[in-house]
């Protein structure tokens, strides 16, 4: 595969089926897109939509790129160092919450959260996610302490340095109610090849 083939990503859309799963019995999934966070990603968000922002995404496969961010191949958090910013128009600001991958060894949270600030980011997401693994990886991860654990207490630090947070989860993954109530809602997955949904804490 040639460098021109990622020469112009398309972005990523709404996942395939995002709004088929049921968040909890009976409700349907808020509707929500993901996307790399280029100036066309911001045309025809409807009104209510999410907008998950994940600059990481840009030169991936749309339909592979969210389960390979969380592989240790690249450096998700990049795009802090870079010139990227967060030009969404005001109107969609406040649904805006941009993927960053928590459990970041390269950065500290100082080195994250203030350029993330400066950029114009407010809310955040724990994607990719560690807990897009599953079995004997999920072990391994969870020795050296790559948990979902570790990223909801990466959320919590963010939160109270006034950012906004969502948190991106399996399905089967059950945190307390009283912690659930911290986000502003829970992406839930079931791992490559399946639909995402957002529960709405």
């Amino acid at each position: 595969m040639t460098d021109s083939t990622y020469a112009k990503p398309q972005p990523l859309r709404r996942m395939p089926g995002a709004a088929k799963l049921p968040a909890r019995q009976g409700e349907p999934s808020r509707p929500f897109r993901i996307v790399a966070g280029t100036e066309q990603d911001w045309e025809g968000v409807a009104a209510g939509e999410l907008v998950l922002v994940c600059p990481w995404l840009a030169g991936l496969d749309p339909a592979t790129g969210l389960w390979l961010g969380a592989l240790p191949i690249h450096d998700c958090n990049a795009f802090i160092d870079g010139d990227w910013r967060l030009d969404a128009p005001a109107q969609l600001r406040e649904r805006c919450y941009v993927g960053v991958f928590a459990l970041d060894r390269l950065r500290s949270g100082p080195q994250i959260f203030g350029p993330l600030r400066d950029k114009g980011v407010s809310r955040l997401i724990n994607l990719p996610s560690v807990s897009f693994f599953d079995g004997a990886t999920a072990q391994t991860f969870g020795r050296l302490s790559f948990t979902l654990e570790s990223e909801i207490a990466f959320l919590a630090q963010a939160r109270s340095l006034g950012f906004g947070t969502a948190l991106c989860a399996r399905s089967e993954a059950e945190p307390a109610l009283a912690r659930m109530a911290q986000f502003d809602f829970v992406l839930r997955h079931r791992g490559p090849g399946h639909p995402l949904a957002i529960d709405e804490a």
